[in-house]
């Protein structure tokens, strides 16, 4: 695969150029595009980002780590991993590709075809996401006709520098009306599986709330308390004014005793 020299990237800069820190290109249109490859390929978080020799040559001319700048561009977790035929390509290019050969063996591996084999770089990136994507990758690469040939896969979505700007391609047509009309087909064989289902018992009716009848204790009405009735109330009346009545009486006869010189009856006392 040709490196960054074909594509204008020095690959003998010395030290990362410093700088503004790297702006985050069209992120409501990455969403858009990352929505669209979810819902129809099942690309999801944490996404996995494959990257080959002109994309850590890019980006280590631009001084940037692409394990912290992805999870920006995608709006989500990320791993960068690479082929093993990228890091034996890098290390077949000598010192200019030294600090991007460094950052590739940093890096996971990813098992593909031609792993090991100088010159098989461009050949290993396909052969991971030929064949529907299995593995749900992502692609970054500043290689051209790496980008074209990616572009024709369907579920591959493709990442690029764009100056200092990493950018998410959006699907192409093609890609597009394919998956739509995956989802058309889906839809007909579960419409003819529905067909062919034999038909489900109906449901048994559901059981009505029976009206009870009430608590008859619940119903039972309270006994009123018994009142007090008028001839009980005159009598205790009654018997109250007779012991007044006899007290009242049996002071004078004791002192008409007294008068009289005897001694009181002590029944009339009491």
């Amino acid at each position: 695969t040709g490196l960054p020299r074909a594509q204008g990237l020095s690959a003998t800069t010395a030290r990362p150029r410093l700088g503004p820190p790297m702006r985050i290109g069209k992120k409501s249109r990455a969403r858009r595009t990352l929505g669209f490859y979810r819902s129809a390929f099942g690309i999801k978080q944490p996404y996995r980002v494959l990257v080959d020799g002109t994309a850590l040559q890019a980006a280590a001319n631009l001084g940037l780590d692409l394990r912290v700048e992805l999870p920006k561009v995608l709006g989500g977790r990320a791993e960068v991993v690479v082929t093993r035929a990228v890091v034996a390509e890098l290390r077949s290019l000598g010192k200019e590709f030294k600090s991007a050969t460094a950052t590739a063996k940093r890096l996971p591996k990813l098992d593909s075809t031609g792993s090991g084999q100088a010159g098989a770089a461009s050949a290993s990136v396909l052969s991971a996401v030929e064949n529907g994507n299995a593995r749900r990758l992502c692609v970054l690469t500043e290689d051209a006709a790496l980008q074209q040939r990616l572009a024709a896969l369907s579920g591959v979505p493709l990442l690029r520098f764009a100056r200092q700007v990493i950018v998410l391609e959006p699907p192409q047509r093609d890609e597009r009306a394919a998956a739509e009309g995956a989802a058309e087909e889906l839809a007909r064989a579960n419409d003819r599986r529905a067909a062919l289902a034999p038909d489900a018992p109906d449901a048994a009716p559901k059981k009505r709330k029976r009206l009870r009848e009430p608590n008859p204790l619940s119903c039972k009405k309270k006994k009123p308390a018994p009142a007090p009735t008028s001839s009980g109330a005159s009598g205790e009346a009654g018997v109250k004014k007779r012991r007044r009545g006899r007290r009242r009486a049996a002071a004078p006869a004791a002192a008409s005793e007294r008068e009289a010189g005897r001694e009181p009856n002590p029944q009339c006392a009491q």
